[in-house]
């Protein structure tokens, strides 16, 4: 009885407002300063992460068996608390969580990259599936960029992009800055975050329990799961299926691996004497138990909402459909994105369903850009008017199974117009992970952009499990509509995209905004530093040259490189400043900056940028520094 009435009083405070986001709020030391443009956006993720109180609140208890371990590690890392909340946004605290990119884990690394921060990834363990091992590689991520952006905030979106396309992203002028604008074109993923902070943050974290159930931690080195689960009185299967980060039958010596294992119904973790003379190198370690129940992946898991199935990208639910739900299959009922719409029913074709709107046969084809050949499928939702020529929203997050077709079916935008947005040829294949823009055409300037889609998995999660074990049956939800089995897709010239999870090299070509060089290393050079000076991706470099991370670089060894040709331009812009000389001009009286920059040969741009100065005023004596050259 205890239980059911703590997840009533925890469902029910859920649903006592909808969450509001503010206008102003604070991230990791950087004041946030948040548009009405920007607002809607982060309404919508708000939306479809706390649409269905039942599996917001999935997601908040299995957040909660791991949040006090990040919290630890965090905290131990100097790293902002405010980090933990992208641990939900990246891999949703699924332990062996794979994208399509063949990132891993709780933190969502590839391999490379993974091995690089100092994470141990081979035949004996994969660190990236341990939560305190994998949070310590993500903190070594967010200390080296923010070294460079002297700002949290860019710090993260950097996790993202890699450093070199941040960089290239972001305004040199915006580094250490301490106040941000959060508008329309601030990257989504930033965006996305906010939604996740103001969404999770009065759930998750900060010592919130489930009193049934904990996760607790075991120094296991040197010793097998079975000589654990002796220890600690827990079935060995139980504890495979919380440590996936061991691959091999015994955990090794050399350093401390904490095992996870459960401690229900309010018992006490066992205590471990932890006066050990070997050497601790893992960068945190904790006693901690971690709290409650399970969530669902919400950001690629498909829930049902009015009778279809919703596509998630990173901002919103869609289609949306409303009106009489019951009479969909009669005309004038409903609409789908605003736009009338009708159900088609098991018996119907192009004709009968023509026949029920009272359009021609030729209308229908072309409201719902079905083609000569595009065929009528039983329970699906077609348009009785033009679609739009853009989206109520501005990106979509592509997924496993969707066609270009169903996206602009899903969310009410012409075909055409959505292949314009997003400079795309009808033939041109369309690949998971892509970010489609909606409303705007995707400037010529900015590249096509991909982000990792965690995979869905067909069974439970361990942690699910272990959470309904504890819990009160589950309750009927209350529907609105009759809810559809069979999964939305395209028309049938439109093949079905196998999603292919295995990794492959990157391709060595170049564009016309980079340029193909060949780098001799030199001595000191690490895959990092390299990655930073030309501004490139270190998995890339990896796949260029068919490398593997833990053989290292030699002295004289030749890599093939794909550099941003903006790379050379800043260097001709250093040299041509080392070779100038310093002098410093004093202002006299009735002295202007135009006057100034005339006298030495200057731009008055150059001015302002060489004595930090926003705007063109003088004081009488200030002295100014000029760079003339030699």
């Amino acid at each position: 009885m205890s239980i059911i009435i703590f997840l009533m009083a925890s469902l029910s405070s859920l649903a006592q407002a909808p969450m509001v986001v503010p206008s102003e709020m604070e991230f990791a030391g950087v004041k946030l300063k948040i548009t009405n443009s920007a607002k809607k956006e982060i309404e919508e993720t708000l939306d479809l992460l706390t649409r269905s109180q039942y599996h917001f609140q999935l997601l908040v208890d299995r957040s909660n068996l791991y949040m006090g371990m990040v919290e630890e590690v965090l905290k131990k890392e100097g790293i902002p608390d405010d980090f933990k909340f992208l641990a939900i946004q990246e891999g949703q605290f699924i332990s062996d969580a794979v994208s399509t990119s063949n990132a891993v884990g709780f933190w969502q690394f590839k391999k490379a990259s993974a091995q690089e921060l100092g994470l141990r990834v081979d035949g004996v363990v994969d660190e990236r599936k341990h939560i305190i091992a994998s949070t310590v590689g993500a903190t070594k991520y967010f200390k080296r960029s923010n070294f460079v952006f002297d700002n949290w905030l860019w710090s993260m979106q950097s996790y993202l992009q890699g450093l070199g396309g941040a960089q290239r992203t972001i305004p040199e002028k915006d580094y250490g800055a301490k106040k941000v604008e959060i508008n329309a074109k601030t990257h989504w993923y930033l965006k996305k975050y906010i939604a996740h902070k103001l969404a999770f943050q009065d759930y998750v974290g900060s010592g919130k329990r489930n009193p049934e159930l904990q996760l607790a931690t075991y120094e296991g080195r040197g010793k097998t799961l079975r000589d654990v689960s002796r220890e600690v009185n827990v079935d060995t299967e139980e504890l495979k299926n919380l440590n996936k980060w061991l691959v091999a039958s015994r955990i090794p010596d050399e350093k401390s691996y904490k095992v996870i294992y459960p401690v229900k119904s309010g018992s006490k973790p066992i205590a471990q004497n932890t006066d050990t003379p070997k050497k601790e190198d893992s960068k945190a370690s904790s006693n901690t138990k971690a709290t409650t129940k399970q969530p669902e992946k919400s950001s690629n898991s498909r829930t049902s909402y009015a009778g279809v199935r919703p596509v998630e990208g990173n901002i919103g639910v869609f289609p949306r459909v409303t009106g009489n739900i019951r009479n969909a299959y009669e005309p004038d009922q409903i609409e789908m994105n605003g736009i009338d719409a009708i159900r088609a029913r098991a018996s119907d074709n192009i004709k009968t369903l023509a026949n029920r709107v009272g359009k021609s046969e030729s209308k229908i084809r072309k409201y719902n850009d079905l083609g000569d050949n595009g065929k009528i499928r039983s329970g699906e939702y077609y348009y009785a008017k033009n679609k739009k020529n853009r989206g109520k929203v501005h990106y979509h997050i592509v997924q496993p199974g969707e066609t270009l077709w169903s996206i602009s079916q899903d969310y009410g935008i012409k075909y055409k117009k959505l292949l314009q947005k997003n400079r795309m040829r009808e033939t041109q294949q369309l690949k998971v992970g892509r970010v489609l823009w909606l409303r705007f055409i995707r400037p010529a300037n900015v590249p096509i952009e991909y982000t990792d889609v965690i995979l869905p998995k067909d069974n439970p999660t361990p942690e699910d499990k272990m959470i309904k074990e504890v819990s009160p049956p589950e309750q009927p939800i209350k529907k609105q509509t009759q809810i559809i089995s069979e999964n939305k897709t395209s028309f049938d010239e439109d093949p079905i995209e196998e999603v292919e999870v295995s990794t492959t090299l990157k391709a060595l070509i170049a564009t016309a905004s980079d340029t193909i060089i060949t780098h001799v290393v030199q001595p000191k050079e690490s895959f990092f530093a390299l990655s930073q000076k030309y501004g490139i991706e270190l998995d890339d470099i990896i796949d260029w040259n068919g490398l593997n991370v833990m053989d290292g670089l030699q002295i004289n060894q030749e890599l093939r490189l794909v550099v941003p040709k903006a790379y050379f331009s800043k260097q001709a812009d250093a040299t041509k400043t080392s070779s100038r000389r310093e002098v410093y001009h004093e202002v006299q009286k009735g002295e202007t900056l135009w006057g100034i920059s005339r006298k030495y040969n200057v731009t008055i741009e150059d001015i302002l940028k060489w004595n930090n100065k926003t705007n063109n005023n003088l004081d009488l004596g200030e002295r100014l520094k000029i760079l003339q050259d030699n």
